[in-house]
Formats: C-alpha cells, sequence, structure tokens
C-alpha cells in the first residue's frame, strides 16, 4: 500500500519533501531559524511532529482535483496572527467580521507564494502563541517564517494528488 503521508526531512543541509503517491521528492524550505517540536509564535520555525491539512487556497479560480476544498484568494481574506485576537491562527474574510487583531497575513499580499497554500494544523486548538499561519506553500527560494515551501509545480502535483486523509510528517534527521 503506497502511504498518504507527505514527509519533509530536515538535516542541517537540505530539507526533502517526499510523497510517495505521485513519487514527488523536492528540495523544500523551511523555517529560517530552523525547526523544533516548541512553536511559538514568531520564532521563524517550523514545527516538528505528524499534523493533518487543513485548507487549501491560492490565486486561482479552481484547480484539478475535485477530492479536496479549495477557495480562491481574494482581498477581503487575512490570517489571524495576534495572539490576543479571538481569531487567533484562524482565516478570516474582513466583511464578515469585527476586527479585533493588531497584526494578521493578507495573503493577497504574497502572489508568488500564496498562489497555491496548504494549511497544515500544527495548531489545531488555535492555542495563543503556539503558532500560527503555517502552511506549505509555493517557494520564492527562501527560508520561510515556519512554513514549509516547494516550488510550483511541484505543490501542483502535490495538490493534485491529496485527499482529506492526507497528513503531513516533518522530523529532523
Amino acid at each position: 500500500m503506497i502511504d498518504n503521508k507527505i514527509n519533509v526531512l530536515i538535516n542541517k543541509n537540505k530539507s526533502i519533501l517526499k510523497f510517495d503517491k505521485c513519487d514527488l521528492k523536492t528540495t523544500a524550505f523551511i523555517g529560517k531559524n530552523g525547526a523544533t517540536i516548541n512553536k511559538q509564535e514568531g520564532d521563524d520555525c517550523t514545527p516538528i511532529g505528524e499534523f493533518e491539512l487543513g485548507l487549501i487556497l491560492g490565486t486561482h479560480d479552481e484547480i484539478c482535483n475535485k477530492n479536496v476544498n479549495y477557495k480562491r484568494i481574494d482581498a477581503n481574506m487575512y490570517w489571524v496572527d495576534d495572539s490576543n485576537s479571538k481569531h487567533y491562527n484562524k482565516l478570516v474574510d474582513i466583511t464578515k467580521i469585527e476586527k479585533d487583531w493588531n497584526s494578521a497575513e493578507h495573503l493577497i499580499d504574497y502572489p508568488i507564494q500564496y498562489e497555491y497554500l496548504i494549511e497544515i494544523k500544527s495548531n489545531p486548538l488555535n492555542i495563543p502563541n503556539n503558532g500560527s499561519a503555517i502552511f506549505l506553500h509555493c517557494s520564492n527560494n527562501t527560508a520561510t517564517h515556519g512554513c514549509i515551501a516547494i516550488n510550483k509545480k511541484d505543490i501542483e502535483k502535490l495538490i493534485n494528488n491529496i485527499d482529506k486523509n492526507t497528513k503531513i510528517n516533518v522530523k529532523k534527521l
């Protein structure tokens, strides 16, 4: 049976993302301060562990894979990273809620990185200060603030082969 798990293998010199389901093996960029099992807001580290995947977002009208939920990013979408907000670590539509945060990622401001993104549910209970807006997204060939980034063609291949049961496993070698 083919493993339905995305594996991110981290060593000192290079990080590799593998997904056997579609024979994908590619270089991955992680947080500029490395990886940690004790993720904290603003530490620029990628969380270590096995996580469920969440929302799939992007700048395109639709994707080929109809087995996953996809939402097009628009100008009203923010991902709240203010630990004092009741919307911490959540996608919000600014037209539908009352703003109570001082900091959030305006998703549309990142057209290269967020052309495609997959939420990594490393803080599924949205516990304040435990990390927010952790995604698998398109790379701009630099380290991230905690996300995992791969090139566009590989994330397209990944999105077309994942399903609601796919998980991601991030580990140090």
